[in-house]
């Protein structure tokens, strides 16, 4: 379980501590306050192969390039590492400040095919490494991951720290779809945990009854109909919300990223989408670090919460003051409290 994380020189966050993080964490705000940010900070915070960050770059429509790696960093500055530390536990450190690594144990530089795009490095809060590699990019743009030190040996302890934070998902408007639903629910199906997707199914679609996946293409039986149809001829919201749900069936899985999760979602959806969401998760080891502006859709959360007696919620609301973040901390029962009262607590 993530329960805190510190966030160093990382994009909008000059520096920032975020405490008190439950199963179901909610980061809310304006434009431009950093919830996002913070977001991604905490994914890249778990062990990873190094290439975390690039993922979120690109979550944004950003193509990571020689040229704009300084965008990675507060007020561009490279001269300031990038750190994550998570759960007074581990710190991840990112820099610029490395040309070359080392193959065979000779210097090479990297301005021909390969050229270097950063650095990162983990450590226990002992100062012990756990792992550091160098990031590349080729010329056309392709990120090399990892180029590492031959010289230097992963850490036994690495692995199992990799185990500890067990594998994330990261989900947005941008990334929705790509993972590839058909090939999720094809793996679901032949794993036997078809039922756990149509009961989900259910809370949308009463009528369905029945799911097939080749690995290109969901289709759906509806009772009364004669032939399979294919998802997409039941609108954007049941693929949407399936792209999120069968996220939670995966093994291993133990954190959900979603920027923005009411995306795609019509409102009159949003109870059933958090009734389902909250049904599946409650019992699984599965955390969740979600971003949203809709204030029906936290609203409906809270009251589902409720209903199923399920208080490991936070909140935290994101606000910028000139160049500062400030963050105003929402326990479950000061949310609750607020949303009664008619608060817009965005």
């Amino acid at each position: 379980m993530i329960e805190k994380i510190r966030i160093k020189n990382y994009r909008g966050i000059k520096s920032l501590e975020i405490d008190n993080l439950k199963k179901y964490n909610f980061f809310i705000g304006n434009n431009g306050s950093s919830k996002t940010t913070s977001l991604e900070a905490i994914f890249s915070a778990i062990p990873n192969d190094g290439s975390a960050i690039v993922l979120m770059a690109n979550s944004r429509g950003m193509q990571v390039k020689l040229n704009n790696n300084n965008s990675f960093f507060y007020n561009s500055n490279i001269n300031d590492n990038i750190e994550f530390t998570l759960n007074d536990d581990i710190t991840t450190k990112i820099s610029v400040k490395n040309t070359t690594y080392v193959n065979n144990n000779s210097l090479v530089n990297l301005n021909s095919y390969k050229q270097f795009l950063y650095n990162i490095l983990v450590a226990k809060n002992d100062n012990g490494i756990l792992f550091k590699s160098n990031i590349g990019i080729d010329i056309s743009n392709n990120i090399i991951s990892p180029i590492k030190d031959e010289t230097e040996k992963e850490l036994p302890e690495w692995e199992e720290y990799i185990e500890k934070y067990g594998r994330c998902f990261w989900i947005s408007p941008l990334t929705k779809y790509q993972y590839g639903i058909a090939q999720i629910t094809k793996e679901m199906i032949e794993n036997k945990k078809k039922e756990y997707i149509l009961k989900a199914i259910e809370f949308f679609e009463e009528d369905i009854d029945d799911i097939v996946s080749d690995g290109t293409e969901v289709l759906l039986s509806k009772k009364g109909v004669g032939k399979m149809l294919p998802l997409s001829s039941f609108g954007g919201g049941l693929s949407s919300a399936l792209d999120i749900i069968t996220c939670l069936f995966y093994d291993e899985i133990t954190s959900i990223f979603i920027d923005e999760i009411e995306t795609g979602l019509h409102y009159t959806n949003f109870p059933k989408f958090c009734e389902v969401l909250i049904e599946i998760s409650t019992n699984k080891n599965i955390q969740f670090f979600i971003t949203t502006h809709s204030d029906e859709f936290l609203k409906d959360f809270y009251n589902i919460s409720v209903k199923k007696r399920n208080e490991d919620i936070t909140t935290y609301r994101f606000q910028k003051i000139d160049s500062d973040i400030k963050i105003v901390y929402y326990p479950y029962e000061r949310a609750i409290g607020a949303l009664k009262d008619g608060w817009d607590i965005r």
